[in-house]
């Protein structure tokens, strides 16, 4: 995923008010960079194209400052409404008081991982959109365990950005009468 950058890191970074202002200028000036424009997809007899994810919400969940940053470059090229947490607990406080489209669950976080904060999502606030699992791992049974908490999808990393427009879009990206 990194490669879409082309960026090598030395040192782990470290979220910051100087470094959240540069990177902000960052994905600003890279969002309209990179990437190419997908076609129009057809997935199980529903039409998806990425057209119509502008201004849907997607709520990205990642300890990673860097993963974070890539994700805000790539939704934001298709005119997505992005909302940022840095753990579970964090996501869980978010949908409390929020409404979102779809939701970028990292699995591996501190205070509260994407397994757990999944399954509140689902139980305990009863909600019921599309939640998509993104990890580091391709292992069946980890695969497994993100069907069984109620995640909708699974996106293993590192992916392109087609790959991730194209699982996004299958959730969101069609419109109401898209049955072919």
């Amino acid at each position: 995923m990194y490669d879409l950058l082309n960026l090598k890191l030395k040192k782990e970074v470290f979220k910051s008010k100087l470094v959240t202002k540069n990177l902000s200028k960052v994905m600003q000036h890279s969002a309209q960079q990179i990437g190419k424009e997908l076609n129009m997809k057809k997935n199980n007899n529903i039409v998806t194209m990425p057209k119509y994810l502008k201004a849907k919400t997607v709520l990205v969940v990642d300890d990673n400052i860097m993963n974070i940053m890539i994700a805000n470059i790539i939704l934001k090229k298709y005119d997505v409404v992005v909302s940022e947490a840095s753990n579970g607990e964090e996501a869980v406080n978010y949908l409390k008081n929020n409404e979102c489209d779809l939701v970028l669950m990292d699995l591996q976080m501190p205070v509260l991982n994407g397994y757990e904060a999944s399954e509140i999502i689902r139980q305990e606030l009863g909600l019921n959109l599309p939640i998509i699992a993104l990890t580091a791992s391709n292992r069946k049974e980890e695969r497994e365990k993100c069907f069984e908490v109620g995640m909708n999808d699974y996106l293993p990393k590192p992916f392109s950005e087609e790959q991730l427009i194209q699982v996004i879009c299958v959730w969101i990206g069609k419109p109401e009468d898209s049955i072919i």
